[in-house]
């Protein structure tokens, strides 16, 4: 019996939720059904290509546990390799949610336009040791690549936080 990863677990329920997605979303009119769809559909693909590299990695490849360059047992004294998720990963797995519970939280208060910069400063900086200039040059292209594509090409306008705009209603510079 063949036992699967958590990840691949992981996949197919992900792959069960955008084809729930996306078979709703075809009862939707012509332009509601478009963005569910934009998202849907590469996702699924790209859940159907894991699954098929998680199914069909066979465990017993002529490469499968085969010595490999630059590995620890091919180096006297070091510690053999750990898996790839256990009791030495929970630190950074908590982390990650952190992370991704400040981006929710960021994007529900402040918008895309001013959460997706501050994450992508803090979290290259911080947990990536990304250089200042590739930081700062992401943290600025980020949002108007977003900008461009969704409210330019698109015209579809992105949540701007709930304190956002009162903030900039406040100041005088926007309206609610």
């Amino acid at each position: 019996m063949r036992h699967y990863s958590f990840s691949t677990w992981l996949t197919i329920i992900m792959l069960v939720f955008f084809s729930v997605m996306v078979g709703l979303a075809m009862e939707f009119p012509a332009k509601a059904r478009f963005m569910p769809l934009i998202v849907g559909v590469p996702a699924i693909v790209l859940c159907l290509v894991q699954l098929a590299i998680d199914l069909f990695h066979s465990p017993k490849s002529a490469f499968h546990g085969a010595p490999r360059a630059g590995i620890a047992h091919e180096v006297p004294g070091m510690e053999p390799e750990l898996p790839e998720f256990g009791p030495h990963t929970v630190s950074q797995e908590i982390t990650m949610w952190i992370y991704f519970v400040a981006f929710v939280a960021g994007i529900l208060a402040f918008g895309f336009y001013v959460s997706i910069p501050i994450l992508l400063v803090t979290f290259l900086r911080r947990q990536a040791e990304a250089s200042w200039r590739m930081t700062l040059s992401l943290a600025v292209a980020a949002p108007l690549v977003l900008y461009l594509m969704f409210g330019a090409l698109l015209h579809i306008q992105l949540f701007s936080g709930f304190v956002t705009p009162r903030l900039l209603t406040l100041l005088g510079i926007g309206v609610i």
